[in-house]
């Protein structure tokens, strides 16, 4: 279950509550509850109404892992992979 819900259910709040809260829509709280990026500043005010310090935000919101580009292919490989 994603900690955000989790935090906001065991206050026993709605997606409105939690929104009002922190100054956010409650399209905003949907969409970060299904796990959804979004920007620093509605992770501030998220974390700062359900009282969880900013150095926990890792535990909350989860770093998207970074995809590395495919290594570019050279003349030689790409006329190997022909023959």
């Amino acid at each position: 279950m994603n900690r955000i819900r989790a935090a906001r259910q065991a206050r026993g709040w709605t997606q409105n509550d939690l929104a009002d809260r922190a100054g956010v829509s409650p399209r905003t709280i949907h969409a970060v509850e299904k796990g959804q990026a979004c920007r620093q500043a509605t992770k501030r005010k998220i974390l700062s109404a359900l009282s969880v310090p900013w150095e926990m935000r890792d535990d909350y919101f989860p770093r998207l892992r970074s995809v590395r580009p495919a290594p570019a292919k050279t003349a030689a490989s790409a006329l190997a992979e022909s023959a």
